[in-house]
Order: C-alpha cells, then sequence, then structure tokens
C-alpha cells in the first residue's frame, strides 16, 4: 500500500521501517538505498514564493501583510517544504516515533535548501523542558539542527538555551494565544553580542516558537536572528 493512496496513515510508514535502507519510505519501490526515492522527492510539496519575514506561502515575493503589521522578532525564515502530506507524516514519523534516520534526510534536505544563505554564526535549537525531553526521548529540532550545522559548516549550540516553564501544548491555540502562551518561556545564557543566529526547528506554525527565542536570542545580543524549518503550515487564518 502506498503512503500517497488516500488511506494511508502513519502506521503504514511505521511498517515500512524494516525496509528503510533498501525502499523508498514513501512509495516502497526500490530506491537504491535511498530513504526516499527520487520520483517521490520530486512530488513532496517544496516552499516556492513565500513571506521573507515568516516564510507563509505567497502568491508573490515580498512580506506578507501579518509580517507588516506585526513583525516578528526574526528577521527572516526559510521552509523546505510545505507541512501537507506527505511531509506532516515524515515529520510525525520522526517526531514521535523516533525514526532519526528520517529526521537526518529531512536535515539534509533543508540543508540543501539553506546552503546558498548567508551563512549564521551559530545555529540553536527551541529547547525542551526536562520532562519533555525525558518523555520524547530527543529534542526533534536540535537532530535536525546538528545536522545541518555539520553540512554547513556551521557550530550548533548544544547548551546557554532554557525553557524556563512548562507551556501549554501549541496545537489548538490560535495565533494571539500561542504567542501569551510562550512569552517570557526562553532563556538565552549565551554570548551572542553582533552574532547573526538561525534558529531551527521541524515545523513552523504560526511563528510563535520562533519569536519567543528570538527575544531571547537578540536580549542576549544577536543583531541578527533568522528562523530555519522542515516545513511551514499554511496561513492558519485561512
Amino acid at each position: 500500500m502506498s503512503i500517497f493512496s488516500p488511506g494511508a496513515t502513519l502506521q503504514v510508514l511505521r511498517n515500512a521501517a524494516g525496509s528503510l535502507g533498501q525502499d523508498c519510505t514513501l512509495c516502497g519501490d526500490a530506491s537504491a538505498g535511498a530513504l526516499v526515492c527520487r520520483p517521490c522527492a520530486a512530488l513532496l510539496p517544496a516552499v516556492g514564493l513565500a513571506c521573507q519575514s515568516c516564510a507563509l506561502a505567497l502568491p508573490a515575493a515580498g512580506i506578507c501583510g501579518e509580517c507588516l503589521r506585526h513583525p516578528p522578532a526574526f528577521d527572516t525564515a526559510v521552509a523546505g517544504f510545505a507541512y501537507r502530506f506527505p511531509v506532516d507524516r515524515l515529520v510525525q514519523r520522526f517526531k514521535f516515533a523516533g525514526d532519526l534516520a528520517l529526521g537526518r534526510w529531512l536535515a539534509l534536505q533543508l540543508a540543501d535548501r539553506v546552503r546558498a544563505l548567508e551563512s549564521p554564526d551559530l545555529l540553536v535549537a527551541p529547547p525542551l523542558t526536562a520532562a519533555r525531553l525525558s518523555g520524547r526521548g530527543f529534542n526533534q529540532a536540535l537532530e535536525i539542527a546538528k545536522v545541518v550545522g555539520r553540512e554547513l559548516g556551521v557550530r550548533t549550540a548544544l547548551g546557554g538555551l532554557a525553557k524556563t516553564r512548562e507551556t501549554r501544548p501549541q496545537p489548538g491555540l490560535g495565533p494571539r494565544a500561542r504567542r501569551a502562551n510562550l512569552r517570557g518561556a526562553f532563556r538565552c545564557d549565551l554570548a551572542l553580542a553582533g552574532r547573526h543566529v538561525a534558529i531551527v526547528d521541524d515545523v513552523i506554525t504560526t511563528g510563535a516558537t520562533a519569536d519567543a527565542l528570538a527575544r531571547a536570542l537578540k536580549a542576549a545580543g544577536a543583531a541578527r536572528v533568522s528562523a530555519w524549518c522542515v516545513a511551514r503550515t499554511p496561513d492558519p487564518h485561512r
């Protein structure tokens, strides 16, 4: 059963785990050892024209109305894919089923997407609370950041950032509630005076997490903050 069929579920992806080294995760055909074969990779929903500020897909290049009205604390944002089928299933498998090999593949796609951009001085990942990290077993954003950092030759901060309190789960919250939920939730102890820092994450939905973390980074002296993500959700207002 192909993941592209309407009835495909995350369980289908899990069942394919044993053959990832030989077969495509998405279609199940031979893939010369790649996790995703070239035909399937070519069909993934890449982000084309997008808001330069928040990476939201737009009909023309520029800055979206929301960012013009309420500029985020980060300066630019870039996404590799649109967060829709089947990319959403791939991200969920990595994040919730612990498929680190698939996470590395997603990170490599992001690295290719940002390779031609101005190189930052440092990569960071949104930190998790100790309880969330214990429950999940790993920080999915940090795993992506480490791979992207190695590919680009940019150091990834493995410490110096903390989430100071447990917040409500973001899914189900509107943009305003997300921002309020994360306000003041991050602390940065890194010395960042004059530096360009890139936040690396798996998904940007409203940008609330990146915004809150960017505020902490700039309070620590960062001159410029970029937000890079594997996937960007559609406009939650539409």
